[in-house]
């Protein structure tokens, strides 16, 4: 899988005459940063709000805006050419119903009717609009028809009213499309084919597991740990990592946006939870064992990032440390906590693939192959802490992962989430890969 989650995805972006129209920049923005080719097409209605201009800047591609458009690969035939999804965002109560009809008279209407990609739309109007019964209809129709409809949200609308009929948020639709195009689309596009995308089972909603059955990680329940634990002196001090969490949860994002249904187990982080993910906040270590136990018997793929205690005091101080009591040295009596990922690895029943991580400073190989031993684990993934330019509170990490055959392979420094990205590939092939020799 590409470091970029849509390398290569051309990406057709429909924008009609809505107030949501501004939100549609911000899209268009997020899936070029993430290696998509976006041509954008809007009604002469949604220049009226955004100019054509934004998106031609935005996208580096001319915006096709009248159906008379006569550029060179910008008409409203070719536009759609090989593209791997049509999105349109925000779609109006009025193009819903043009779409019903087949009409072709505006750029959006006539070039989604000639494609042949999958479409998606992040309906966007006052929620008297989107609960009138010809609104309903429209959209089970659309839904009949192969459409992905991505459901509007509660919220303060442009008309001053508050209710059901807002876009749904730019990061909602993003992980929507990451998951839809994780199906790997061959181009072109097939439309003989298309139960190879099956349609959702409501009209509106925006369940990965239930609209992509068949996506790489749908079907599998990944459970995450990430951040650090924190383990009480007194009152006012504990004894904790130095984890930021972002590398568990760039992970449990990834998982949940190829399709999985994730739960994130969480130590203490300022971080917000990814999209549909399931999150158990926990501050010891041994609340996080009791939250991961919680969850196996049910579990297909454990995966331990989380920065665990390796100690606790045997009995933390009920009220604050004064040092004018203990003078130049303190001495802590502390316990060894039980170690999650080995208690996880050696499971005799309900045991899932268990993928460990290793903070290392040195020996990363003769470290790894001792504890993918040791833990008994499927696969390690070691990383170089004593990098500064990686690793904890850094946005950017590198890994080399090992399987108990030896080094699997090894991932250069990037993004946690372009990381988590290609871990997360690996992962649930090597997950695959191991329960089908096992059948």
């Amino acid at each position: 899988m590409s470091q970029l989650l849509l390398q290569n995805r051309k990406i057709v972006l429909g924008i009609t005459g809505g107030i949501a129209a501004y939100k549609a920049c911000e899209l268009c923005r997020k899936l070029i940063k993430n290696g998509a080719d976006v041509r954008v097409v809007m009604t002469e209605a949604a220049t009226k709000l955004v100019t054509p201009n934004t998106f031609a800047a935005l996208s580096h591609h001319e915006v096709l805006t009248d159906i008379f458009d006569s550029a060179e690969g910008i008409d409203h035939i070719g536009i759609t050419k090989d593209a791997d999804l049509y999105v349109i965002a925000p779609a109006t109560a009025n193009t819903l119903a043009k779409m019903v009809a087949g009409m072709a008279d505006n750029a959006v209407t006539t070039s989604v009717l000639a494609s042949a990609c999958p479409v998606v739309v992040a309906p966007a109007m006052n929620t008297r609009m989107l609960i009138n019964e010809a609104t309903k209809d429209n959209l089970k129709t659309l839904q009949s028809r192969g459409i992905f409809i991505i459901a509007p949200e509660e919220g303060d609308l442009a008309c001053g009213d508050s209710g059901m009929g807002r876009m749904r948020n730019v990061d909602d639709i993003f992980s929507y499309i990451c998951a839809l195009l994780n199906e790997h689309i061959a181009l072109p596009y097939d439309p003989t084919k298309f139960t190879a995308l099956p349609a959702p089972q409501e009209p509106i909603a925006i369940t990965q597991t239930k609209l992509l059955p068949k996506s790489h990680g749908a079907g599998l329940k990944i459970v995450v740990t990430a951040g650090p634990t924190e383990e009480s002196i007194d009152p006012a001090r504990v004894i904790t990592n130095k984890s930021s969490g972002k590398m568990g949860y760039a992970l449990a994002q990834m998982a949940a946006t190829m399709g999985a249904d994730v739960t994130l187990i969480s130590g203490p982080t300022n971080l917000a939870t990814p999209n549909n993910v399931k999150r158990i906040d926990v501050t010891t270590a041994s609340q996080m064992l009791d939250a991961v136990k919680s969850q196996m018997g049910q579990a297909d793929i454990f995966i331990g990032c989380a920065a665990v205690a390796d100690y606790r005091l045997i009995e933390p101080m009920n009220t604050k440390l004064k040092k004018e009591e203990h003078g130049e040295f303190l001495t802590l009596q502390l316990v060894k906590n039980e170690d999650i990922i080995s208690y996880v690895g050696h499971l005799d029943e309900g045991r899932p693939f268990t993928v460990g991580f290793a903070a290392e400073t040195d020996n990363f190989q003769k470290n790894a192959e001792d504890k993918i031993q040791r833990k008994k684990l499927d696969l390690i993934i070691v990383n170089n802490v004593a990098d500064r330019e990686i690793g904890f509170n850094s946005n950017d990490n590198a890994a080399s992962v090992y399987s108990p055959k030896g080094i699997v392979t090894e991932f250069g420094k990037m993004s946690k989430i372009k990381l988590a990205d290609l871990l997360m590939e690996l992962i649930i092939s090597q997950y695959k890969e191991a329960h089908s020799t096992k059948a």
